[in-house]
């Protein structure tokens, strides 16, 4: 069984994005909340063009279903970094389930970089940069492995640990240099 040489794990459990995820619920769970219980508790019609009773319930419950899917997706979502001999193997579930592998003979150059998600990828998630940025697979933070292909492909991975990452790539490097 090889040995991981690196390994990564990173979740989407900012502050600001937790505020965010809140500030989308507080309001669409008040206002139709508000909205059931004025026209089905009270009886009285909410709004100019009241929607049936029924036609409330599915709207409120399609908004909800919804909503909890996307809270749901948002908090599943994570990066997966690992470096061994074989190469460097990445997932972004549940959008990439399965691992994806860089050999080192895809690899032409490598670094550790700081860089602007949001003016260079438009932010964070799997991204693309353009042609000339490449793809992003970043979580948060502001600094990540950029790796350029042999085919001209960039790609760059973010991490939290640079310093630890970019040792496991000179080691899986290493053989390819000799």
């Amino acid at each position: 069984m090889e040995r991981a040489y690196y390994q990564e794990e990173q979740k989407f459990d900012q502050l600001w994005f937790k505020v965010i995820i809140l500030m989308t619920w507080v309001p669409l769970v008040t206002i139709f909340g508000i909205g059931i219980y004025r026209q089905l508790v009270l009886g009285k019609p909410w709004g100019n063009h009241p929607a049936s009773d029924t036609g409330q319930v599915v709207v409120a419950g399609s908004l909800f279903l919804i909503m909890t899917g996307l809270t749901w997706l948002l908090f599943s979502l994570r990066l997966i970094l690992e470096i061994s001999e074989k190469g460097l193997q990445y997932r972004f579930p549940p959008m990439i389930g399965k691992c994806r592998l860089i050999s080192p003979g895809e690899i032409g150059e490598y670094r550790i970089r700081e860089y602007s998600p949001v003016r260079e990828y438009g932010g964070w998630g799997i991204r693309q940069g353009g042609f000339r940025n490449g793809v992003a697979y970043n979580v948060k933070g502001n600094t990540g492995l950029q790796l350029e292909l042999k085919s001209g492909k960039k790609i760059l991975f973010g991490t939290q640990r640079p310093d630890a990452l970019k040792s496991a790539m000179d080691r899986l490097m290493k053989p390819q240099l000799t």
